[in-house]
């Protein structure tokens, strides 16, 4: 080789090596991994800890979720922006998103329409079309193994990722069951590692007990579920280079009301850890520059857009064919009880019986029946009181989230037909709930009695602003309530009026399912006391 090809060897060598340089400088140093922990409700923190990490600069190169974290994970690698998630949570109606299992399969609340309401949030999106990468941790229930999913469709992993056992059915993934990750790995931290993050941020929504009691069996099968998970905890946030504890730790996972709360937390809690994620960078790279940066979303049209899509698609969703307990009053407000069974292949039908324990108005009934939410129900029956058979048809129109319509109409009954509009939250403070309705009533021109007008006025006084756990089973809100109600001809003034004074509560089953129990004292004008036990569901 003379000297010519020794210089232009040696040239090509020195290029090579100068362009890796540059291209080596070129390329980010830090890849800087967001690990959101479990913890249901609570998880809800997680919004405003990465509203923190975009207004001080901190980049998100990489999400790693567990349940809730898992959630919260995904919508922000598809795109969505801080404000988005805020509205999306704020808009979250539990209610239409879960299904309360009966018999119990795999779990006592349903969660397929949850994973369609996600899926079209996600735009039906696999990991590869996320914005950022995503791996979502989920617990493959017949062995225990961890896995980190990371292909296929998002929905269907986060689904698997927050499937509680025994609250939520375990998810099939090609014939595999799995279940909630955090039962190996609350915040896994060590996933973030293993693909190669170089800074790791964890983030754990613990919960603790503020006062426990040693003879109370579900207070020891609670600390021992979480030292069992905490031991896991342990293990795998050795990896991370700051661990953030929002301040949520004595706060219910089931107060999903509460969201406006947690995501303060989480800000605050990302502020305050704000110089040590700084300090985590700089040590990788210490020339980083910590700009302020916003994920632009959707706009508020398209996000409106897409909401309401996700709503129908998670109302649309398939339910098993199920066998439900029923319970009604009459219109004497003696207790009816019996079994309904629906969905399935009957659809938006229902079939059932209930025994009447009414005096003048009970015995066995049949309904065949017809319930959309936030569309429309109806009911057709045929009952068994008396010498005849009472036979009618009902009908009940939601028109918005708290007015609603409703007709009747019965032969050998209390009366003819009826109608009435309701609307139960006229005024609604912290406090206090202020609700009325109005009905017209005919009666049987053999009866004798006038088309009858009533109104109807109900005010419940809460003993708390929020909601208070019960045996972590369910959340509950006591009341005191009164109630006002006037009849009267429509042909004459002649008012009958009635006063109803009593206690209930408004329970939120798992935080998710909402029911509503009161029991009070009628006082009429025409008639002496009687009691009152009211029940209601939150179908609509």
């Amino acid at each position: 080789m003379n000297k010519y090809d020794r210089t232009a060897l040696l040239s090509i060598v020195f290029i090579l090596w100068l362009s890796q340089s540059v291209l080596a400088a070129a390329s980010p140093v830090t890849s800087v991994a967001l690990v959101l922990g479990g913890g249901a409700a609570r998880g809800f923190s997680h919004i405003g800890l990465i509203q923190a990490f975009e207004e001080n600069g901190i980049p998100i190169h990489m999400l790693v979720g567990t349940s809730m974290g898992s959630i919260v994970s995904s919508l922000y690698a598809a795109g969505y922006s801080v404000d988005n998630m805020k509205t999306i949570v704020a808009n979250l109606d539990s209610a239409n998103l879960v299904d309360v299992i009966f018999p119990p399969r795999g779990g006592l609340i349903g969660t397929e329409r949850l994973k369609r309401y996600l899926d079209v949030l996600l735009m039906h999106k696999s990991f590869d079309e996320l914005e950022i990468p995503f791996y979502s941790v989920i617990t493959e229930l017949q062995t225990g193994r961890e896995v980190a999913m990371h292909q296929g469709n998002v929905a269907v992993a986060v689904q698997a990722s927050m499937s509680i056992p025994a609250l939520f059915p375990p998810v099939e993934i090609d014939g595999t069951y799995f279940v909630d990750g955090g039962m190996k790995n609350a915040v896994p931290a060590n996933v973030a590692q293993a693909h190669g993050a170089n800074v790791i941020i964890g983030v754990d929504v613990k919960k603790e007990l503020k006062d426990i009691d040693f003879d109370s069996i579900l207070n020891d099968i609670q600390l021992t579920m979480w030292f069992m998970i905490g031991g896991y905890v342990e293990l795998n946030t050795k990896a991370a280079d700051v661990i953030i504890v929002p301040d949520v730790k004595y706060d219910s996972y089931m107060d999903y009301q509460k969201a406006e709360f947690f995501i303060e937390q989480g800000y605050r809690a990302g502020l305050q850890y704000l110089d040590q994620i700084k300090a985590a960078v700089l040590e990788v790279d210490p020339d980083f520059e910590f700009v302020p940066y916003t994920q632009s979303g959707l706009s508020d049209s398209e996000l409106e857009a897409v909401m309401k899509e996700a709503e129908r698609a998670a109302l649309e969703a398939y339910r098993p064919f199920g066998l439900m307990p029923e319970l009604a009053f009459s219109d004497d407000n003696a207790p009816k009880l019996g079994l309904r069974i629906q969905y399935g292949r009957l659809g938006w039908f229902r079939i059932g019986y209930r025994y009447g324990l009414s005096t003048d108005l009970g015995g066995h009934e049949m309904f065949v029946g017809w319930h959309k939410p936030h569309v429309a129900e109806t009911e057709f029956f045929v009952r068994h009181s008396g010498d005849q058979p009472n036979v009618g048809i009902k009908a009940s129109l939601p028109l918005g989230d708290h007015l609603r319509l409703g007709a009747a109409y019965q032969v050998n009954g209390t009366y003819l037909w009826q109608v009435h509009l309701s609307h139960a939250n006229i005024f609604n403070s912290r406090n206090f709930c202020l609700g009325s309705s109005a009905v017209l009533t005919q009666h049987a021109a053999e009866s004798g009695q006038p088309l009858m007008a009533g109104f109807n006025s109900n005010l419940k006084i809460y003993f708390r602003e929020e909601y208070d756990s019960l045996f972590e089973v369910t959340l509950a809100r006591p009341y005191l309530y009164g109630q006002f109600s006037m009849a009267t001809p429509v042909n004459q003034l002649q008012a009958a009026v009635e006063y109803q004074v009593g206690i209930g509560t408004e329970l939120k089953l798992f935080g998710l399912y909402p029911l509503d129990l009161h029991f009070g004292v009628d006082f009429g004008s025409d008639s002496g006391p009687s009691w009152r036990l009211g029940f209601a569901k939150g179908d609509y």
